[in-house]
């Protein structure tokens, strides 16, 4: 049976935008927990994570601009990865404040996405894939 030959370039590098689609993950989210990047390179290789705010309290303030932001920003991200010793670390953490913003890993591969919404705020994740 022959194997499917993935170009590592693939793996290790978003490409450009025009090529990125959003997949919805199911569910809406608040609080704070942990997600697990699909990685199949038959189906889809994933690069990052999208969101669009579904729940937001009115005592967040909106800072209106071209993008309009919030202030204290309402998401924060960061990956999860293990270096050579097996040691697990959180990479690149984020405090987000726009909503529809594509977080694209600068590391390729992480173990897990940690996400963090403050308190009242719900969201809606979505995947950005090939």
């Amino acid at each position: 049976m022959p194997g499917v030959s993935i170009p590592i370039i693939d793996q290790l590098v978003h490409p450009s935008f025009g090529l990125i689609t959003r997949n919805l993950i199911a569910g809406s989210f608040s609080g704070s927990g942990t997600l697990t990047p699909p990685q199949n390179p038959l189906v889809a290789l994933t690069y990052g994570l999208s969101w669009s705010f579904f729940t937001v309290p009115v005592h967040y303030g909106l800072i209106v601009g071209n993008p309009s932001g919030y202030n204290p920003p309402l998401l924060q991200l960061g990956v999860d990865y293990n270096d050579l010793a097996g040691h697990t670390f959180t990479h690149q953490v984020t405090w987000l404040p726009y909503d529809g913003s594509y977080y694209f890993w600068e590391e390729p591969l992480p173990l897990a996405l940690r996400y963090h919404l403050l308190p009242g705020v719900v969201a809606t994740f979505y995947w950005l894939q090939t």
